[in-house]
């Protein structure tokens, strides 16, 4: 019996530092704004965050082209990728880059929450 306390106990104890807040692997990215562009265009949309190549969010902006999404980093950086090409976007943060095909905003590394005030899609 002694030995089944000792190894729930050690169970435990190990369960708890491993949920520590400081590490590395419980880094999340944080995202909301809003886009704009035709109806058309907006119900068609969706928006995802994108971490070392793996999708790890997505969601569909509301009627009114709010969305509020977060989901694990992976890395130290992230991409919103949206499935229609965006126009011009501002945001929070400096640094963040349109990609060449328009569907992608690179966000900056260490970024882990951004506001996006507007996403004009074409």
């Amino acid at each position: 019996m002694k030995l089944f306390y000792h190894i729930l106990s050690s169970f435990v104890l190990i369960l708890i530092i491993s949920c520590n807040s400081e590490n590395r692997d419980n880094s999340r990215a944080y995202v909301e704004g809003k886009i704009t562009g035709t109806q058309a265009v907006l119900s068609k949309a969706t928006v995802s965050i994108k971490s070392d190549g793996k999708n790890v969010a997505e969601v569909i902006p509301n009627a009114s082209g709010n969305f509020t999404l977060s989901g694990p980093l992976l890395n130290d950086s992230f991409t919103l990728v949206l499935n229609t090409k965006i126009k011009s976007f501002s945001t929070t943060k400096l640094g963040c880059t349109l990609s060449t095909d328009s569907l992608q905003i690179q966000i900056p590394v260490g970024t882990t929450y951004i506001t996006f005030n507007e996403i004009k899609l074409e």
